[in-house]
């Protein structure tokens, strides 16, 4: 710990040395006005809110000509984006600080998402077009979200229906195959109002006998408000992917249902009812299940004697499925009940929060969080937290038993939770209205990890056996800077040093860089009605093997996006990725070589 103390004091002295060399002037704040919910499920600034987290707006998506949430996510520090495809055709799965994908909470609009073989979940599977928001917390946070969030949360807000009607679509066409299509549109009158889109995409990938596929993609907004306090909201979704390797099929049908409620200017009331559906099929039907997640959450906040923001509610998760490709069926019941309290204390802001989180079969989990902000001065904020966070067993290591390979995997119905405890402490520094520096120091640790033991005995098939036997701990530094160069040309550096270790072995994690730094440019040059953006990526040497014998070496790529209005209502782009044509990197199976995407987009 000591040795990342020592280096997050050497990135402070960077960060001010870089901010005072940057200094410059301009109309308005850099970062601070985006509006984010997740942290705390009540509504600040990004300035003002007590627990560290990130946004990403529809602005920069748009100005990146991004096309896939993974795409959106990849140059946040601490973050690291898997984009593998592979047979199952699982792609941008998300790792936060270290801890694997199955670690962190996939939410749009509140509702868990669910699809997606091994670790994680699928995030291509959700439109770009349809995105107003992304909001990122770091570190556990099972107080307000229960189970998975031992990583963090990633909630992706959508669009609302338009004050003013409005059509998008746009058609693109790439390397490999690539293509990609969509088309949005919405209105609101007297009351009613709705958002659509539909997107459709299809790639031979990296090797078209394995990776080829085809995607539709459908998703909306159906809003009314009954009065400027009350408003109904209606998310539909459904996607299908199909693969022609196995004739592999997954699908995702979804209802998420949310009714808001201000009864007055103190108070806000939150009632949410969702319905989410994943089926995984192959042609032969050797694997198939179908997974049924339902859910119900209330929430409802009030400010009291203006120094306490109170947030209570009850969240009910039920889960069913059946899975005949390993021969078994199952279902389970969470019933949750959560208490916050942020108290105003200025200069300092705490908040106090704690979840209970009741099982029909593992028992109960108990989650408490504690987090403070201290204001110095309007542009210089100190935060720090600690809570602890829980992961519940797959349903499969609970009850599945089947063969794979030379092994027969037994379940384990005694299973407990993985667990974690979580350390964050940093500040923010608003050098000018153009330049914002961030340093964060982080220690995750895990326990009863879900590991499997094999026992061989005479010939296969031998037996894998479930069990709570691992403990890991990820710690590092993160560093984010920001800075408004001249008007219309914003530069940020993210820097991430990682340290990690399997405290059973007392090695690292695999696959874990110690150093990752992020480099963006974006530069509007509006006389001619041009937008470019450049990125890069350094991801430093980090280790093949679970015995750490064998290191992979660092590499960078980079990656240009040119947007350029040809009317009002019509403009061009393009992505090249990987400009330099990297390739033949052992665990980044889709960097691999150059690749365009170019179309056009017409906006009514």
């Amino acid at each position: 710990m000591a040795k990342v103390i020592l280096i997050g004091f050497v990135l402070c002295i960077f960060t001010s040395i870089f901010a005072i060399t940057f200094f410059a002037q301009a109309q308005e704040a850099v970062e601070l006005e985006k509006t984010v919910v997740t942290a705390t499920k009540t509504e600040h600034t990004l300035g003002d809110v007590p627990v560290a987290a990130e946004v990403i707006t529809k602005e920069e998506i748009k100005a990146k000509n991004i096309k896939t949430v993974q795409d959106a996510l990849k140059y946040i520090s601490g973050i690291k984006i898997d984009k593998n495809c592979g047979e199952w055709g699982g792609k941008g799965k998300v790792e936060i600080q270290g801890l694997s994908a199955n670690y962190t909470l996939i939410l749009v609009d509140g509702q868990r998402y669910h699809g997606g073989h091994g670790e994680g979940v699928d995030l291509q599977s959700i439109p770009i077009e349809m995105i107003e928001r992304i909001e990122i917390v770091k570190g556990p946070a099972s107080a307000l979200y229960g189970s998975d969030a031992l990583g963090g949360v990633i909630n992706i807000i959508t669009k609302s229906a338009p004050e003013k009607p409005s059509f998008t679509a746009s058609t693109s066409f790439g390397t490999r195959h690539t293509q990609v299509h969509e088309a949005t549109g919405g209105i609101k009158a007297a009351g009613f109002g709705t958002f659509l889109n539909y997107t459709r995409r299809e790639s031979e990938g990296i090797e078209a006998e394995f990776d080829e596929y085809e995607e539709d993609i459908f998703q909306g907004t159906l809003q009314y408000d009954f009065t400027p306090q009350s408003q109904l909201i209606v998310k539909p979704y459904y996607s299908e992917h199909r693969m022609e390797y196995e004739d592999r099929t997954q699908k995702r049908s979804g209802l998420n249902t949310l009714w808001e409620w201000r009864p007055d200017d103190l108070s806000k009331f939150n009632l949410r009812g969702s319905w989410f559906n994943y089926e995984h099929y192959t042609g032969d039907r050797v694997s198939d299940w179908d997974d049924d997640n339902y859910e119900v959450e209330i929430n409802y906040s009030r400010s009291i004697l203006g120094r306490h923001i109170i947030t209570g509610g009850y969240h009910y998760q039920g889960e069913e499925i059946d899975d005949e490709g390993k021969g078994y069926d199952a279902d389970q019941t969470l019933n949750s009940f959560f208490l916050q309290d942020e108290i105003d204390l200025s200069p300092f802001v705490l908040v106090l929060g704690l979840r209970v989180d009741d099982h029909d079969e593992w028992g109960t989990e108990t989650n408490p969080k504690a987090s403070l902000m201290y204001k110095v001065s309007d542009a210089f904020k100190l935060r720090a937290s600690v809570g602890r966070a829980f992961r519940a067993p797959d349903l499969v290591k609970l009850y599945g038993g089947w063969r794979m390979g030379p092994y027969m995997v037994q379940p384990n119905p005694d299973l407990d939770p993985e667990t974690s405890i979580g350390y964050q402490v940093g500040g923010e520094y608003q050098f000018s209205k153009d330049y914002l520096a961030k340093v964060s120091l982080f220690r995750n640790e895990v326990a009863d990890m879900i590991s499997h033991r094999i026992v061989r005995k005479g010939r296969p098939p031998w037996d894998m056996y479930w069990e709570n036997i691992d403990e890991a701990a990820t710690q590092g530094v993160e560093v984010d800077l920001v800075a408004r160069l001249i008007d219309n040309l914003t530069a940020k550096l993210a820097y991430t040093y990682l340290d990690t270790e399997d405290e059973e072995t007392n090695k690292e994690l695999i696959e874990r860089a110690n150093h990752k730094v992020d480099i963006e440019l974006n530069w509007k040059i509006l006389e001619f009605g041009l937008n470019l953006n450049l990125a890069g990526q350094y991801v430093a040497r980090r280790y093949e093997d679970e015995e750490n014998t064998k290191r992979l070496g660092g590499y960078s790529t980079w990656d240009l996006a040119l947007t350029k209005d040809i009317t009002k209502y019509a403009e061009t782009f393009v992505r090249i990725d990987n400009i330099f044509g990297k390739d033949n990197i052992v665990d980044e199976y889709d960097i691999d070589g150059t690749e365009f995407l170019g179309g056009l987009k017409i906006t009514f």
